[in-house]
């Protein structure tokens, strides 16, 4: 037996397995954590119409590469292939218009009233009691901290973020009027989806229910900051994600007030 154990032959095999045990896992970092993840990111930038053409993405991710793009016509755009490390995070701006969108895993990453919306109420979770984090403060902390990058972009932290930011145009809806079922079919192409990442073109049915809300949610294309203040106090009853506890930057004591860029 001693003598197998040694041989080249079992040292052969035994390489072959730890590699394929390797493959199997990722090994070396990939889709699992993000780490070193050549993607090329495309998405969708509207408000019940197309945001473009020309309007500039620019997605910042947790290894500190930058992510570029400019919409075409139809608001598309797609950015050049990239090593990154997941959440990416930033926004998608033409003129007076600004929309905040996040990548938490895979290659798309929309730019939306509601993406921004979804992003206002991660940065207020990602602060304790009623602080949050502005765009620049989130960015340090998620380059900083690996546990909250980790954290705050898990499906169970994205999927708050996403049912808070719906819940607050539901009660947009009914407070202008609508019925609790009429909100909640206006609503129902963006309630069962990951919104922020699930392609769509105008048009859609996820368009459509831009365009339907775009009254309660808008002010000349700009989301009205009593809907952003609204989802800063959704962000704010949602557990905060797991810090290291010697990274990043600590909140601030009020809301960041709209749109940002990065």
């Amino acid at each position: 037996m001693s003598k197998f154990l040694g041989s080249k032959a079992l040292r052969a095999v035994v390489s072959a397995s730890m590699l394929a045990v390797l493959a199997a896992c990722g090994g070396g970092g990939g889709d699992g954590d993000g780490v070193g993840t050549n993607v090329t990111v495309s998405g969708t930038a509207a408000t019940g119409k197309a945001l473009g053409p020309s309007a500039a993405v620019r997605l910042t991710c947790a290894n500190g590469a930058v992510l570029n793009g400019s919409t075409d016509a139809g608001g598309k755009y797609t950015t050049l292939e990239t090593s990154i490390a997941y959440p990416c995070i930033g926004a998608a701006t033409l003129g007076s218009i600004s929309y905040r969108g996040v990548l938490a895993k895979g290659t798309s990453a929309n730019f939306t009233p509601l993406t921004d919306m979804m992003v206002e109420v991660m940065l207020a979770a990602s602060a304790s009691g009623s602080s949050t984090l502005t765009l620049a403060q989130f960015i340090a902390k998620i380059q900083s901290d690996p546990v909250f990058a980790a954290s705050v972009s898990s499906d169970a932290s994205m999927t708050g973020y996403r049912t808070a930011a719906v819940a607050v145009a539901r009660a947009a809806l009914i407070a202008a009027g609508n019925t609790p079922a009429e909100a909640d079919a206006i609503l129902a192409a963006a309630s069962a989806v990951n919104y922020e990442a699930i392609g769509f073109v105008v048009g859609s049915a996820l368009d459509q229910v831009l365009d339907n809300t775009a009254s309660v949610l808008l002010t000349n294309g700009v989301v009205k900051a009593s809907v952003l203040t609204s989802a800063k106090t959704a962000g704010d009853a949602l557990p905060t994600p797991s810090a290291s506890g010697t990274g990043g930057t600590g909140g601030t004591g009020g809301s960041t007030g709209g749109s940002g860029s990065t």
